[in-house]
Parts: C-alpha cells; sequence; structure tokens
C-alpha cells in the first residue's frame, strides 16, 4: 500500500511538472478583446494569444461570469500553447444588456457567441486544432458542440476535437435526457468535486456525473475532487486547482495536439489523495 501511494504521488508531481513546464520560459501573456457584430448584438471577445499558438481553446463562461475571473485558468492553458477566445455572453453581470435576457434566452444566443467567435480564431489562426471548454452552463454549450444534444439543436462544430468541462448546469428538466449525452464520440474531461452544488438548482452533485457516465464510450475522463464546489475554474488558491488544472493542460495537448508525452501521462493517472480520477 505504502508503495502505490508513493507511485501516485510521483505521478502526480510528473503531472504538475508536465503543466508548469511550458511556463518556464514564457513572457507575459498578450490580452486584448475585440468585438463582433453578431446579427443585432456587438459580442465582446476576450483574447488571450502566445506567441506561437499550437492550438485554439473557445471558452465559455458560467451563468452571470465574465472572462476575468478565469484568468489563472485561461493563462496556464496560453502557457502551454494555446490561443483563447472567450465571448461576453449576454446573461453576464457584466453585459450592459442583460436585463433584457433570462438564463433561457441566453442559451441559444451563447451558441451564437461561440460559432461566431470560433470563426473569428480560424482567421485569426488559420490552420490550427480547436478544442471547446466551459465552466457550469458553459461546460453544456461546450458538450454541444462537441455532439450533444444531436438531432435537438444544431449547434454541433466539426472544428471541436475535444470538450473540456469545469462542472455542469447539472440535468436541466425538458432538455437533458437519458441519451442527451451519446452522441458525445469526442473526447472529455469533466472537473468536478462532491461538494459541487448550487442552491435551488443542482442538489446532487453527482448529477456532474452523467455526461461522463452516459456518453459514447471512449476518451472520456473524469476528475471529482474530494472537499471541491462549483467554483474551482475561478479559485486557484483552492487545494485541488493544481491538480485538476495539471490535467487539464495534458488532456488538451494529448487531445488536441496530439502530444504522446501528454498522452502518457492521462494514462497514468489514477486517484490521489485529492481527488479520485476515472476513464472509460
Amino acid at each position: 500500500m505504502t508503495k502505490l501511494i508513493l507511485n501516485r504521488r510521483g505521478l502526480l508531481a510528473a503531472t504538475l511538472a508536465f503543466a508548469a513546464a511550458p511556463a518556464l520560459a514564457w513572457a507575459e501573456t498578450a490580452i486584448s478583446t475585440t468585438t463582433l457584430k453578431v446579427d443585432d448584438r456587438d459580442v465582446e471577445l476576450t483574447i488571450l494569444r502566445p506567441d506561437a499558438p499550437k492550438g485554439i481553446i473557445i471558452f465559455s463562461h458560467g451563468a452571470g461570469g465574465w472572462p476575468a475571473p478565469y484568468k489563472a485558468l485561461l493563462e496556464l492553458w496560453t502557457a502551454a500553447g494555446f490561443m483563447i477566445v472567450a465571448p461576453l455572453h449576454v446573461d453576464s453581470q457584466k453585459h450592459p444588456k442583460r436585463a433584457d435576457y433570462d438564463l433561457k434566452a441566453a442559451f441559444m444566443l451563447r451558441l451564437a457567441d461561440l460559432a461566431a467567435a470560433t470563426d473569428y480564431a480560424e482567421k485569426a489562426a488559420p490552420g490550427l486544432p480547436m478544442a471547446s471548454a466551459g465552466h457550469s452552463y458553459g461546460s453544456l454549450m461546450s458538450l454541444i458542440r462537441a455532439g450533444a444534444l444531436e438531432g435537438m439543436i444544431p449547434a454541433q462544430d466539426p472544428r471541436t476535437k475535444a470538450a473540456l468541462c469545469f462542472s455542469s448546469p447539472g440535468v436541466i428538466k425538458g432538455l437533458i435526457g437519458p441519451t442527451s449525452y451519446a452522441s458525445v464520440k469526442k473526447p472529455v474531461l469533466m472537473v468536478t468535486g462532491d461538494q459541487d452544488v448550487l442552491p435551488g438548482m443542482i442538489a446532487d452533485w453527482h448529477e456532474h456525473l452523467y455526461p461522463f457516465e452516459t456518453s459514447a464510450p471512449g476518451e472520456k475522463y473524469l476528475w471529482v475532487g474530494k472537499g471541491i464546489g462549483h467554483g474551482l475554474a475561478y479559485h486557484p488558491e483552492a487545494p485541488g486547482f493544481a491538480e485538476s488544472s495539471a490535467l487539464s493542460v495534458a488532456f488538451l495537448k494529448a487531445k488536441v495536439l496530439g502530444d504522446k508525452t501528454a498522452e502518457a501521462v492521462l494514462a497514468a493517472q489514477g486517484s490521489t489523495v485529492l481527488a479520485d480520477w476515472k476513464t472509460r
């Protein structure tokens, strides 16, 4: 048992070192904003671009959120070679016309934002592979772009090679059913925790396991932090942030860039004192 624990600690140390390695020679990230016209709306994009991007991540913030609180996570991905393009959705507390929309009205507009952001990124950095990532409500957007709700919502994007999700909006009544994620055949990493609940919305943290458990098997990964709640993605001081974010880098490099070393990190990963780890 002692040897197993030491091995797991060694794997964790290797994962953290793997994620940190690009940052050792990393200069200040170039952060900018631009505004797109999407139908009759202005959509602000936050863009983080490394000197020589290798891939692109289209990021969708949580309900009521905005890109800035996720700075630590986004900068880690940028340090790993990814250009980040993150729209400000109409449900954001920072959106100037938030009062005109509720979460239901924001649903299709979020998907339109992400499609426009993807088109922008494709022109700004042509030929690079892409992933969709998000937190909470943004995770659902990312899963839809990776194939969820096929036949119900025509928003799947073939340019999305993988979906990276911090938490999820849970099992939304009238929308998410037993087969909602069955059409997700692309790689998925779900990051959640055993305290990942939202009063009035998600009473049982196990709801976050639904995309992992009901999507098409193959290249599906699940990290469940012990004592971790819903806001891990924007709390870099949280105990599980370093481990989960390091694994997110390994996942992105492996599934988007085809990095064999990153693939080996994922293959060797197991449960740790901080979190349970599962694959299917």
